[in-house]
Formats: structure tokens, C-alpha cells, sequence
């Protein structure tokens, strides 16, 4: 089978690495690739991808939109989108990754999301799964926030700092970070979280400063990637639970 993971950009993404190398070691006669698609060019390019492959992952920006062509799962039409898809079939296994990562941890209330887009939905989606229950969102662009349609509180982006102050957790489900951006949220908010959770797999200024800071739970994505990718594996029908962990682990060290 041919896989592929689809987003703007790609080129950071550690999943070809890690999907290859999984093929390689369970001696699996498949193939991951990446296909980088502008957003003015994606539904052109969806077409041909849904074509070409069996299966293929989506991230930043293009999981809202492919919901349009595919046929969603349950979880993925309440979450409004999906990262997976298999043979014209759309899930969410996102929000099962963040609930997989937080069995050890309390998540402490108020909970901050930062975001408003496929990653906050389904981390707003996946807290309440678990029952957190003041949730306060805020995003670059308000009224994205305010269409979330989830039972949360949705506050201005300059408040951030104010929000964090008075917050038990943080999450931040942008891709501020990526490129070494600092959230806009000062040392003595963020030295009295209990939980800070960035959804980018490696360390961005945001995880370095709450370490360096001693908040207590620090989660970076690669927890919430590897869950993720492990529910991909299930939903394509090849996952093997002894080579999945030993190669994971070797890419992700």
C-alpha cells in the first residue's frame, strides 16, 4: 500500500522517517511519502491524492477542508476534523493521542487552550472527554475561536498572559514554537502551572521555559504523536505492537 501525509508545511515532519522504517523492520511492502499543498491549491490536489493513495495522514492547515471529501467518523464530524484517512474514510486520532498522553497526569482547572483550529478541537474534545470542565480558548483570530461550537470560554488573544495567571494548565495547539516564536505569556504566569502541554513533538521556547521554570507535568507532542500513529497503524490494518515500540523509540531518542 501507498501512504502520505499532506499539510503546508511538511517538510519537518518526522512521519515518512518513522512509517518507512516501521515497513522496513515488519517487512511490510509499503511506502510513505510527503506532499507538501498550498492551501489555494489543495482542492485540486486532493482529488489526486485521494486517488494515488490507500491512506494518508493530514496536519497544518488542511484538516478542517478534507472533511469535505471524505466520509467522516463519529468522533471526526463532532471534532470537525481529521488526520487520517483511510479508502475514503476520515478520522480523528488526535484527540485519542491527547487523552492516551494525560493518563498519568491531573489535568488542573482552568484549563488554557491556545488555537482554534484542527489540533484545539480536538484537545478541546478530548478534555471533556475526560471531564475537565472550565476550558477558556483564545486565538490570533477571535472570531475562529467563537465558532468552536464546544461548551468553553472564548477570551480576546492580548489576554493571554492575564489567562495563563489564573490557569492550571496550558496547552498550546499552534505552531507557535516551530520556528522558535515565543508565546506571549510572562515567567510568573507560567511558573505556577501544573501542566504544560505543546503539541509541536520537539522543544520549542514555550517547553524549554516551563522547564527551566519547574512546572510540574511538561508534554511535549511526541507523546501525543506516538499514540497517534499507533491508532493510524490499527486503523490501516497493520500494526505490530513489538516493532512499532522499538522503532519509535530509535526515531523519536
Amino acid at each position: 500500500m501507498k501512504f502520505c501525509i499532506i499539510g503546508y508545511p511538511v517538510k519537518h515532519s518526522i512521519s515518512p522517517r518513522l512509517y518507512n522504517e516501521y515497513f522496513k523492520r515488519a517487512k511490510m511492502d509499503h511506502l510513505y511519502v510527503m506532499e507538501e499543498i498550498p492551501p489555494d491549491d489543495f482542492d485540486s490536489e486532493i482529488k489526486r491524492v485521494m486517488e494515488e493513495y490507500d491512506g494518508f495522514n493530514v496536519t497544518i492547515p488542511h484538516k478542517e477542508k478534507v472533511m469535505r471529501y471524505v466520509t467522516p467518523s463519529e468522533d471526526a464530524k463532532k471534532i470537525k476534523a481529521v488526520n487520517c484517512v483511510f479508502r475514503g474514510k476520515g478520522y480523528n486520532t488526535d484527540w485519542t493521542g491527547v487523552v492516551r498522553s494525560l493518563e498519568s497526569v491531573e489535568v488542573k482547572e482552568p484549563v488554557v487552550v491556545v488555537g482554534a483550529g484542527g489540533a484545539s478541537r480536538a484537545v478541546i474534545y478530548a478534555l471533556l472527554y475526560l471531564g475537565v470542565e472550565d476550558i477558556w480558548v483564545t486565538n490570533r483570530t477571535l472570531e475562529r475561536a467563537k465558532n468552536l461550537e464546544f461548551p468553553v470560554k472564548i477570551f480576546p488573544f492580548d489576554r493571554l498572559d492575564e489567562m495563563v495567571r489564573g490557569a492550571g494548565s496550558l496547552f498550546n495547539t499552534t505552531s507557535v514554537g516551530m520556528k522558535g516564536e515565543e508565546l506571549p505569556v510572562s515567567d510568573d504566569s507560567l511558573k505556577n502551572l501544573s501542566l504544560v502541554y505543546d503539541v509541536i513533538y520537539f522543544d520549542t521556547p514555550l517547553v524549554v521555559k516551563a522547564r527551566k521554570l519547574g512546572v510540574k507535568h511538561i508534554i511535549k507532542g511526541n507523546l501525543m504523536f506516538y499514540y497517534q500513529a499507533m491508532e493510524n497503524l490499527k486503523i490501516w490494518g497493520i500494526y505490530d505492537e513489538e516493532v512499532f515500540k522499538e522503532v519509535f523509540g530509535e526515531v523519536l531518542k
